[in-house]
């Protein structure tokens, strides 16, 4: 136990540092330099809740390794696209679309550079952890059938991700509607974003973008994690998997951040948590199936 907790330890230092150094090397704009510089100024401890989406992030990924039916390349060439596009990419272009809610605080090219420190830090943690602990019972023959899960077709596949994205609409919509949108601080803080005015200024010729976005969303989501099908033959543990991918994100907002008011952080820690754990749920059973013993 206390070996696989400094095991575990130590990747997570690992992919602090990278993300780290990298945050330190990149031409960051000045008011998101600026606002990063006051986040440790007023709130000396705001680093310590990021440690919690590192450990969040590294326990997934360990998760997946321990139930992967292969390892080394062929389980990292799956493992790197899956968490990488889910955590970061999606998320973070996803928040793009919000920018105008940050005073010119930040920047689309900060958003963009934040997924480069991320996309460093996986390229070098995650191969210490699939070494660290790989499955050492994983099947000779990788490539064999899935006992439990017959395999889809390409029709089957792009059917069921058009589900996901009707899926994510509504767990979206569940959260937001219910929660997000019910207090007066998260308005105020999105009314001037292209989707705030489309949901509170009654600019209704927004709404099939509005629309479209979060569909497209909830397809790519299910579209990303399709690589651990492929690394996990039991469909409980699938799901998990994909939980756990899915959530990661919502961590982010665990930190105080002086872009943002706390009222708002924490209404997108709730919803994001909600809307990601709910989807993650009826995606990890939509894109399994139905196994060969029902």
């Amino acid at each position: 136990m206390i070996k696989t907790c400094l095991k575990f330890l130590l990747c997570m230092a690992i992919y602090a540092i990278v993300f780290i150094a990298a945050s330190a090397a990149m031409p960051f704009s000045q008011g998101f330099s600026e606002f990063s510089a006051l986040i440790l100024e007023e709130h000396p401890a705001a680093m310590l809740p990021q440690f919690a989406f590192i450990a969040w992030i590294c326990f997934a990924a360990r998760f997946i390794i321990r139930r992967a039916r292969c390892g080394g390349k062929k389980l990292f060439a799956r493992l790197f696209p899956a968490i990488f596009l889910t955590v970061y990419f999606i998320t973070f272009v996803g928040a793009m679309y919000s920018v105008d809610a940050f005073g010119g605080n930040m920047t689309r090219l900060d958003f963009a550079l934040i997924m480069l420190n991320g996309l460093l830090a996986l390229l070098i943690t995650l191969p210490a952890l699939i070494r660290l602990f790989r499955n050492k019972d994983a099947p000779a023959d990788a490539a064999a059938a899935n006992p439990e899960r017959p395999k889809a077709g390409a029709g089957t596949v792009a059917a069921r991700l058009g589900i996901l994205g009707i899926a994510y609409l509504g767990a979206y919509l569940v959260f937001a509607v219910l929660v997000q949108w019910q207090f007066e601080e998260f308005r105020a803080f999105y009314y001037n974003t292209p989707w705030g005015q489309t949901v509170w200024g009654g600019n209704l010729s927004g709404l099939p973008v509005f629309i479209s976005f979060q569909l497209i969303r909830g397809i790519l989501n299910g579209l990303f994690i399709l690589p651990l099908l492929s690394l996990i033959d039991k469909k409980k543990p699938f799901i998990v998997a994909a939980c756990l991918v899915y959530v990661a994100p919502a961590l982010n907002h665990l930190a105080p951040n002086p872009m943002m008011p706390d009222a708002v952080r924490l209404l997108h820690l709730v919803a994001m948590s909600g809307t990601m754990l709910l989807y993650g749920i009826i995606a990890g059973n939509v894109l399994w199936g139905k196994s060969k013993k029902q």
